[in-house]
């Protein structure tokens, strides 16, 4: 009993280490005096550094099943049980926080820019989870619960890639609703594929926003004028900065790294940034500038009609071959990281999710108003499915390095939206009250 105590202290001693300092600040040393363990012990326990990441990451994927198999759920079979599944989450994330505590999320945003090694671990886990849901969702269709044409391992990518997304906003954030709209989402895209119709019919999405209070007023130092030339320096850095934490994870780029890239003296970038959190406010703010200027292109209209949704999306799965399986979204990746950070950095991250939000709800109401979509649509909760589908798509292809999580949740995304199109000849009527 003292062995399995001492194991365990060690390994939530090197989640926390993981999750406040990335792959780069862990070290046996570190985690034995945290843990108050000799090297003996720790060696006793872990042949090394990949042993102990292995662990700690087992560990947290058996805290994930945990919560999956609360006995209240039964065996997942059943939409009723299904319904609970939605509840028990929301009330989980809401008793654990949303920051200072170790997430199998969390964990993988540290891990997951590391080496292949450790980055097939993250991917261990996933694959065990999704098997998790393909073996209930499995039962569900034998039963005849599901239709014969339900394909059980996509949808169980899609429970588990959009329930990481919703996650990652939601700890971003720090509320509830982003994950709490995902679930239903994830729920109601699973009854699309009910056998009984009478069950196909969506639940609805009561969870408040719960908007964000006040924000303190902080204090920043005065912008230097800037030359053409200075500018020109300055954005250099800025995206050379923003290539390599998107190459190597923020943790893993030192302040000597972008300057030795870009080419710059150190007394350069001090002039232009007064610390790496400075250099990775900036990084953030062009980040969320590329993801604006990417919904903004003419090939997507307004993201107005399905059609431009529907280009949306085949942009973003031709993404997810070229840069997701790199990498991730080059901005939810910067979130994964940054979830621990001070206040400044995740407002930042907030506001940049916000406008994307912002945008895709325009893009939604607008198909209300035009008739496309019912007036029964919620386009603050489709807004949110489609983000977080974007962004646990993006975090999964490249954990689990393949496509098919970005691919087969941006399909089941967009064809949830269109489930709420109005029926030819229907009378056009102001979007639902949020």
């Amino acid at each position: 009993m003292k062995g399995v105590a001492t194991r365990e202290r060690i390994l939530t001693c090197a989640a926390e280490i993981i999750l406040a300092d990335g792959l780069v600040g862990l070290s046996l040393d570190k985690v034995r005096l945290r843990a108050e363990v000799s090297g003996s012990q720790l060696t006793h326990y872990f042949d090394g550094k990949q042993s102990l990441i292995r662990a700690v990451l087992d560990r947290q994927m058996n805290l994930v099943m945990s919560i999956h198999e609360t006995p209240s759920l039964g065996n997942l079979e059943t939409w009723e049980e299904w319904e609970n599944w939605v509840e028990v989450n929301v009330r989980s994330l809401r008793r654990f926080g949303y920051c200072g505590r170790p997430t199998y999320h969390g964990l993988a945003g540290q891990l997951a820019k590391s080496d292949d090694s450790t980055r097939a671990a993250v991917a261990r886990g996933y694959r065990r989870w999704v098997q998790f849901f393909e073996d209930r969702l499995s039962r569900m269709k034998a039963e005849g619960v599901l239709v014969s044409t339900a394909d059980p391992s996509r949808l169980a990518l899609v429970v588990v890639a959009a329930h990481q997304g919703g996650c990652l906003v939601s700890f971003t954030h720090r509320r509830a609703w982003p994950l709490a709209s995902t679930l239903r989402f994830i729920v109601n895209y699973l009854r699309m594929f009910a056998s009984d119709p009478t069950e196909r019919a969506p639940g609805r999405f009561r969870q408040p926003w719960e908007p964000r209070g006040p924000r303190a007023a902080r204090a920043h130092p005065a912008e230097p004028r800037l030359t053409r030339k200075g500018l020109a320096t300055r954005g250099r850095i800025v995206e050379g900065a923003a290539e390599l934490m998107f190459e190597r994870g923020v943790r893993n780029t030192s302040l000597d790294d972008v300057r030795k890239s870009v080419g710059v003296s150190g007394s350069q970038l001090s002039h232009y940034f007064v610390d790496k959190r400075d250099l990775a406010l900036q990084v953030i703010a062009v980040r969320s500038a590329g993801v604006q200027d990417c919904l903004s292109r003419v090939e997507f209209g307004a993201l107005a009609t399905m059609h431009d949704l529907r280009a949306w999306r085949d942009d973003c799965i031709g993404e997810a071959r070229t840069v997701y399986l790199a990498g991730g979204c080059p901005y939810g990746s910067l979130a994964a990281e940054l979830l621990d950070s001070d206040g400044a950095l995740v407002d930042a991250l907030v506001d940049g999710y916000d406008e994307w939000l912002q945008r895709l709800r325009d893009g939604l109401t607008s198909m209300v108003r035009r008739g496309e979509l019912s007036a029964e649509a919620n386009v603050r909760h489709l807004a949110v499915s489609l983000l977080t589908a974007h962004q646990g798509g993006a975090t999964l292809s490249h954990a689990m390095g393949s496509v098919e999580p970005a691919t087969v949740l941006l399909v089941a995304a967009v064809d949830y939206v269109t489930s709420f199109q109005k029926p030819a000849g229907a009378a056009v009527s102001a979007p639902a009250a949020e």
